[in-house]
């Protein structure tokens, strides 16, 4: 926050956001990196809904949305149109979604954690992977 926008002691009492892994990609024609916002979980992605089987946690929603907003600067090109990931363990259990809110990619995905080791690592590379193109 900007000093002269805050009361003088917010920041005694304002929650730091922290985000898990950023990752950037390698620089476009224009010069333009993507950046992907990860936050990981250790609790399962899906809860009971009331009208539907499940639901998303809209908590982790707000927070990924929040990150990705709260780091946007005109003068970082980057940070206008980067992507969120939403990761959760899981085993046995497939979670690969996504949406676009007001210009920002956002991924929910599990990664099974009873697969092979091979397995998870590919998984995770393909995430990335998909996040960071997802708006190309």
């Amino acid at each position: 926050m900007e000093s002269e926008t805050k009361t003088p002691h917010i920041d005694e009492i304002f929650p730091k956001m922290q985000t898990d892994i950023v990752l950037e990609g390698p620089p476009d024609e224009a010069g333009r990196r993507h950046r992907t916002v990860i936050d990981t979980k250790f609790t399962e992605i899906l809860k009971p809904g009331y009208h539907r089987t499940a639901t998303l946690k809209s908590g982790y929603i707000y927070q990924i949305y929040a990150y990705l907003m709260s780091q946007e600067r005109d003068g970082d090109p980057s940070s206008l149109n980067s992507s969120g990931l939403l990761l959760h363990p899981a085993v046995g259990e497939d979670v690969d979604e996504s949406a676009v809110i007001q210009g920002h990619r956002i991924h929910f995905a599990t990664v099974d954690l009873a697969a092979e080791s091979t397995a998870i690592r590919k998984r995770l590379i393909n995430l990335a992977d998909d996040t960071a193109t997802s708006l190309l």
